[in-house]
């Protein structure tokens, strides 16, 4: 299985980190798919160990091919040269070989063992109304922090230090090693930027969020921005935000959108 990609030709009409957000999320969805195309396949076909050892194979480039280039939230360099906007990457099923099994075939060679491909069982828990409330409330919060912006006040860091409380230290210190620049545009602008509204919901059926467990949870904000200065304008920022329980506290652990106005 080839892990190299035809991207769609609507992709080219994206603006540089457009077209990079969407190359990831085409990648993560290509990968979802190949996995599910051999789950069907080994249910569908009779396990053999030659089959085995070329699923085996295949999953284990796959992975490789895969995770070697999912760069951290906001950190590290992609494959188009810039500075990356994190992805939301649900855990994936990892697949490993049981052991041989003790019923061999009296035909089959004396060192010859067979081996069968296991999955971890679906997730079935479902957090709390309350924990889903509590994550809700963290979300509002940091966007409305995060995103009121006076860069003649504060430089990029001390803004990521007062927001840090609804991250995990290392979504902070992605944010604070990754720089905005759209911070400093604002600053060169003589601009401010205020929230007028952050409201926080399920995310919508087209995002694709990993199924909220009693450990994760996924929101969508919609922050609506008024930007002041010389390029005087209101724009919306609309995130993904996955929560993990830290401590018996929500806080952010990835983010999935822009960094700024």
């Amino acid at each position: 299985m080839s892990t190299d990609y035809d991207y769609p030709e609507e992709l080219d009409e994206l603006s540089g980190r457009e077209r990079r957000r969407a190359k990831k999320s085409w990648r993560r969805d290509d990968h979802a798919q190949r996995m599910a195309w051999l789950r069907s396949q080994r249910q569908a076909e009779p396990t053999s160990p030659a089959v085995i050892v070329v699923l085996v194979v295949i999953l284990a480039i796959v992975i490789l091919g895969l995770g070697g280039g999912l760069p951290r939230l906001f950190g590290g360099e992609d494959t188009d040269g810039g500075s990356p906007v994190g992805l939301l990457t649900p855990g994936s099923t990892v697949v490993v070989p049981t052991a041989p099994s003790n019923n061999q075939s009296s035909q089959a060679a004396p060192t010859a063992t067979t081996s069968a491909l296991t999955t971890p069982p679906p997730e079935t828990r479902r957090p709390s109304a309350q924990a889903t409330a509590s994550a809700t409330g963290v979300v509002g919060a940091w966007a409305r922090v995060f995103y009121t912006r006076d860069p003649s006040a504060e430089d990029y860091a001390a803004l990521v230090g007062k927001a840090s409380k609804y991250m995990t230290e290392d979504v902070a210190s992605s944010f604070t090693s990754a720089g905005d620049p759209t911070y400093d545009a604002l600053k060169a602008d003589g601009g401010k930027s205020t929230v007028i509204s952050a409201p926080v919901s399920a995310p919508p059926p087209n995002a694709e969020a990993p199924v909220d467990t009693p450990e994760r949870i996924t929101r969508f904000v919609k922050v609506t921005i008024n930007v002041t200065g010389k390029n005087a304008q209101r724009i919306d920022v609309p995130l993904l935000v996955t929560l993990v329980n830290q401590n018996g506290q929500w806080v952010i652990s990835d983010v999935s959108g822009g960094t700024g106005p």
